[in-house]
């Protein structure tokens, strides 16, 4: 379905619902192409963010729950995003993700070498639940991930 500014904006507003996060839980889930680097807004800390697309959920995840977040549309279509930032003290995050993807590794190779063979790697990804600094919303993001095995 292609949508653009003016079809959006024609739909009737009592029709809008704020979508429901994911539930909690462990997905299957494929890095989609090569991550984003940049650097944080508020500390100017530099980062780089992968995208995961989400393939599957395990046992753990509420399948009905599962279904009324979804709303008809495919699992396929709901992407994580993992973010890890270049810091001494945070990098560690970043080469246990890219343990996790079993991405090579081995004397005298990169991190950015690990990254570039990220895209299509699988890794299994584990959501939670966190509130909205106001405490009206709940958010579904990335606690951990581990070895698809």
């Amino acid at each position: 379905m292609n949508l653009n500014f003016g079809s959006i904006l024609d739909t009737p507003s009592e029709t809008i619902e704020k979508p429901k996060p994911l539930p909690v839980g462990t997905y299957i889930c494929s890095v989609k192409g090569l991550p984003k680097m940049d650097v944080s807004s508020k500390k100017k800390t530099e980062f780089v963010e992968f995208t995961l697309q989400i393939l599957g959920a395990h046992d753990d995840v509420d399948q009905e729950a599962l279904a009324e977040a979804l709303k008809g549309k495919a699992l396929s279509e709901k992407v994580i995003r993992a973010t890890y930032y270049l810091t001494e003290d945070a990098v560690w995050r970043l080469k246990d993700f890219l343990d996790h993807c079993q991405v090579e590794d081995g004397p005298g190779i990169s991190l950015r070498q690990r990254i570039s063979a990220t895209p299509g790697a699988q890794v299994n990804a584990s959501i939670r639940h966190r509130p909205s600094e106001d405490g009206t919303s709940i958010y579904a993001e990335l606690g951990s991930t581990a070895p698809v095995a």
